[in-house]
């Protein structure tokens, strides 16, 4: 992966571009139906608000405070009552439950928002009594093997739409009935999952942190000590320490697709210090696996699951602006500040070069693939790339 060169006339391009791109996220944001502030959609066609998309409002936060916290409102608000969020929300619709499709857990993303908002004890409150209730549900529904570790139902559970991990034996869309307590009667079921793991890890420590802050010891230590079990298990049963990589597991053993899935570990700090520098090591500087001249590809390049072709809303095989956004919080946290400003850069060349802010680019050219343009996560990375490159 090889930091971009900008001239002098580029970089002035950029930075003129700034406030359009600022005005375009403020386009994007839309009232909902009895919500008096307006929220961030995931634009680019997607005419809705997704759980998956919780940590855009992180960023958003800088430009639109209010909205950004609106958005955890409403989540909140629509917490089912035996704790399961809603996944989505579409205009002109109420929530949906079908499946997960969560990354970087509710508590953990609505606590660095509050922090950034400087918001009070009752909010902090409101997000520890959501986040609880929501593991509860993971523990009841999402736990049928006792493992502690999170079961992956149906293919939307990760965001990895059109990905062969989460697609082959057969995974339908959606959780039966449209339920995300319902798993399919299928031979490969139900299977561990290493990002929806990591997830309900990052999720134990942030509500350790919330208790601490809402003075509460005994919870602190027990969420600790819950995050800690759920690594455990996942060492246990999702690492291989030939590949020093973690899968899913099904019934017959571990399912080995290396995909970005491993990068949602990162994010939610599951791997220590000297594991990641493993992992990073082995597989995000070799051109053969993570490190494309635009990366990071959804799937490894040298993977036989890799999809061909770059084909629309593929988590097979493109580059994503959602994992390049997300790659922000964890980047710096591992020590791969140097890298972000490659990664951010590579992204800031192909918003250059097409002019267009799209889901995802071909991890080999970073042509846009699709015709899905003004994509939330796309506008808000060029935001931090001009930031993070150009000063």
């Amino acid at each position: 992966m090889q930091r971009e060169t900008f001239t002098a006339k580029e970089k002035e391009t950029i930075r003129k571009n700034v406030p359009a791109i600022v005005a375009q996220v403020k386009n994007n944001l839309c009232r909902f139906k009895g919500n008096p502030v307006p929220v961030l959609l995931a634009g680019g066609g997607y005419d809705g608000i997704w759980l998956e998309h919780n940590q855009d409002n992180l960023f958003l936060a800088d430009l639109a405070p209010e909205s950004a916290w609106a958005s955890q409102e409403l989540f909140m608000d629509h917490q089912r009552s035996d704790g399961l969020l809603p996944f989505m929300f579409r205009r002109g619709e109420g929530p949906s439950y079908w499946h997960l499709q969560t990354v970087w857990p509710f508590a953990a993303c609505a606590y660095a928002i509050a922090r950034k908002l400087d918001k009070g004890i009752s909010e902090l409150r409101r997000i520890y009594d959501c986040g609880s209730r929501y593991d509860a549900w993971l523990e009841r529904n999402r736990n049928r093997l006792q493992t502690g570790l999170v079961e992956l139902y149906c293919e939307w559970d990760t965001g990895h739409d059109n990905d062969p991990r989460v697609t082959d034996g057969g995974i339908p869309h959606t959780c039966p009935g449209d339920d995300a307590a319902n798993m399919p009667d299928l031979p490969v079921m139900p299977i561990l999952s290493a990002d929806l793991s990591a997830m309900r890890y990052g999720g134990c420590i942030a509500l350790a942190e919330l208790a601490a802050r809402l003075n509460m010891p005994e919870k602190e230590r027990s969420w600790r000590n819950k995050a800690a079990e759920i690594r455990t298990a996942m060492r246990q049963l999702l690492y291989d320490a030939d590949d020093e990589f973690y899968y899913d597991r099904d019934p017959t053993g571990l399912r080995k697709y290396r995909s970005e899935h491993i990068t949602r570990l990162f994010l939610n700090r599951v791997t220590d210090q000297q594991e990641f520098d493993r992992i990073y090591q082995r597989y995000f500087t070799s051109d053969q696996e993570f490190a494309t001249p635009f990366p990071f590809p959804s799937m490894s390049v040298s993977d036989p699951h890799f999809v061909p072709g770059a084909p629309a809303n593929c988590w097979g095989c493109n580059s994503q602006a959602l994992t390049a956004l997300r790659a922000i919080l964890w980047m710096e946290h591992y020590g791969k500040r140097e890298e972000l400003a490659a990664l951010l850069s590579c992204w800031l060349r192909a918003f250059l070069d097409s002019g267009v802010f799209p889901q995802e680019l071909d991890p080999f050219t970073g042509a846009p693939v699709g015709t899905k343009d003004d994509y939330s996560p796309a506008l808000l990375l060029y935001l931090a790339a001009a930031r993070f490159c150009l000063t």
